[in-house]
């Protein structure tokens, strides 16, 4: 055993020291992907943009909550958008919650200066970014709260068209429902 020790120790060194190599220049490679993500990181917080061509799915989710805290909604939903495929559901989730936020700020800032038919599409959309945040993540009561919310201002259009047989024969068939007003009369 001692000879065949005396044989194989010089590969054993060899083959430990190899490893140890290859788990230092991993290591050095995560160290600096891990400094450069720091670094985008930093200047996704300081208010700076960056590019999101190849950065890493984090990175852009990162971006698109700076767009959506900006009021860039359209270029943080063309992310989510690209993203759709990419990113963790619980993180497209919370993404497509903060741009219905946003969309539901807006759509009642809204209601102070415009017409209600220039609002409704704004609240549909913020309806529908809520609506696809709840399919990804089922267990986010703050995005049911808020599809409710957006539910009860913004009606479905298919739901809002009369149906075959919704018309009344007569104007006033609705009044004899009423209690106290006989015959139909108030």
């Amino acid at each position: 055993m001692t000879r065949l020790w005396r044989a194989l120790a010089p590969w054993f060194g060899m083959a430990v020291l190899l490893a140890g190599t290859a788990l230092a220049v991993d290591g050095g490679a995560r160290g600096l992907e891990a400094m450069r993500r720091n670094v985008a990181a930093r200047a996704l917080a300081g208010g700076h943009d960056l590019p999101a061509a190849g950065a890493p799915v984090f990175m852009q989710l990162a971006r698109a909550r700076l767009l959506v805290a900006r009021g860039q909604l359209d270029a943080a939903q063309a992310i989510a958008d690209q993203m759709a495929s990419q990113a963790p559901a619980g993180d497209r989730a919370e993404l497509l919650y903060a741009l219905g936020n946003a969309h539901m700020r807006r759509g009642l800032a809204m209601f102070k200066t415009v017409p209600f038919r220039k609002v409704a599409p704004v609240l549909s959309l913020a309806k529908a970014e809520y609506r696809q945040a709840i399919q990804l993540d089922p267990d986010d009561w703050d995005a049911r709260y808020n599809y409710t919310l957006a539910a009860a201002l913004v009606r479905d259009t298919e739901a809002a068209q009369p149906t075959a047989g919704d018309e009344m024969a007569h104007e006033r068939a609705a009044w004899p429902d009423i209690p106290g007003a006989p015959n139909g009369m108030p």
